[in-house]
């Protein structure tokens, strides 16, 4: 027994401590690859494999019947051998299932037997392509198809875990009602699609979609946005807001954090007191290196930590989606005061390896499950596999 004792003291001794930090549970990495980049998203990962513990080809869409569709042609070309190479590395497959047609989901979800057939479907798709699970990215839902999507993944843990299949969930971010509305009423008042009690209990992991903010964000719009351009893609601040709503009800250690790789290019005016935003088109880093390039600027650092820089340009489009157009009061910020009479004022804001490194910084501050990426294209900035740690 003294023996015992003492072999158990030589070897905390002995034994490095950074021994005992590497069991410690892991900080897990993701990425979407998506289908329309589906091969230079494939080739850059091949080069950083080993970064990643999961993948999500983000390759499955949802038919109004409820029968899927393979964007990515997941059994063709390249993708059965890349696949392999994938298992091999150890690194698991959870493809993405994406559906944006709230009210088809609704009309699915909402009666028992097409439920029941969609999830049964989803179940057979992940046992007979031998998939280490499924990610449910269904966006634009309606707030009364909340208990029947309830229903629906509940429906799907029963079927994939006893198969030891991952079940996980994509969703739209949360923020305090007070950062969204002037006027706001009791918490109660408010609806959402997703019940976050719901999706703790029976989904693996969680995956946050923080990214996308624009102009969504009142507080932040007129604490750095006023007088200035402000429509980031995903503000630290505005992140965190978002994480600690969502820790409320959700465990850290279920949460993958959603970070942007990319940004948006947005045409904007100033009248009367208010700026205008129309956002015109998205760009990877490289599309936005090189948009600055031939306008002859240079990005700098904003306040939300992005990238982001102007250009004026004497063409004005006409034609962008109300959905896309954003307002907020604001004095005229410098840039737009110095254009001249025919000039029209865009502004690019996007995410570099400094931004990304900020929100994984958060998700590591937080003690989350891990982060995941979209999107890799094979246009994101290069310095980026520096900080993935």
């Amino acid at each position: 027994m003294k023996k015992l004792f003492i072999l158990a003291i030589l070897a905390a001794i002995i034994i490095p401590s950074d021994l005992f930090a590497a069991q410690k549970t892991p900080f897990y990495y993701g990425t979407w690859i998506p289908f329309w980049k589906k091969q230079a998203g494939a080739h850059e990962l091949s080069l950083y494999l080993n970064k990643f513990n999961e993948i999500s080809p983000f390759s499955y869409e949802v038919k109004t019947d409820g029968a899927l569709k393979d964007s990515l042609k997941i059994n063709e070309g390249f993708w059965p051998g890349w696949l392999s190479a994938v298992r091999d590395m150890k690194v698991k497959i959870i493809p993405t299932i994406a559906w944006f047609d709230g009210d088809g989901i609704d009309a699915l979800l909402k009666n028992k037997k097409p439920r029941i057939a969609h999830e049964n479907l989803i179940a057979k798709l992940v046992k007979d392509q031998k998939f280490d699970g499924i990610d449910i990215d269904y966006e634009s839902k309606l707030a009364k198809t909340n208990p029947y999507f309830s229903l629906f993944i509940e429906g799907l843990a029963i079927r994939l875990h006893p198969l030891k299949k991952i079940l996980s969930c994509t969703i739209e971010p949360r923020i305090p009602v007070s950062s969204r509305y002037t006027q706001t009423n009791s918490p109660t008042d408010y609806q959402y699609a997703n019940d976050y009690a719901v999706l703790n209990k029976y989904c693996d992991e969680i995956r946050i979609m923080a990214y996308d903010q624009g102009l969504i964000d009142i507080k932040l719009d007129a604490q750095k946005g006023n007088g200035k351009l402000y429509a980031p893609i995903a503000d630290p601040d505005w992140v965190e807001k978002i994480l600690k709503e969502a820790l409320k009800t959700i465990g850290a250690k279920k949460i993958m954090l959603g970070i942007p790789t990319y940004g948006y290019e947005y045409q904007v005016a100033w009248k009367d007191g208010f700026l205008t935003y129309e956002r015109l088109r998205s760009h990877t880093f490289s599309q936005a290196i090189e948009r600055a390039q031939i306008m002859g600027t240079t990005s700098t650092r904003n306040s939300a930590g992005e990238l982001s820089f102007t250009y004026a340009t004497s063409t004005w489009v006409d034609d962008v989606s109300a959905s896309l157009n954003f307002k907020v009061s604001s004095i005229q910020p410098a840039e737009l005061a110095s254009l001249g009479n025919n000039s029209v004022l865009r502004y690019v804001s996007f995410s570099d390896a400094e931004a990304i490194n900020q929100k994984i910084a958060l998700a590591k501050k937080y003690k989350l499950r891990g982060a995941v990426f979209f999107k890799m294209d094979g246009e994101a900035d290069p310095a980026l596999w520096s900080v993935i740690k």
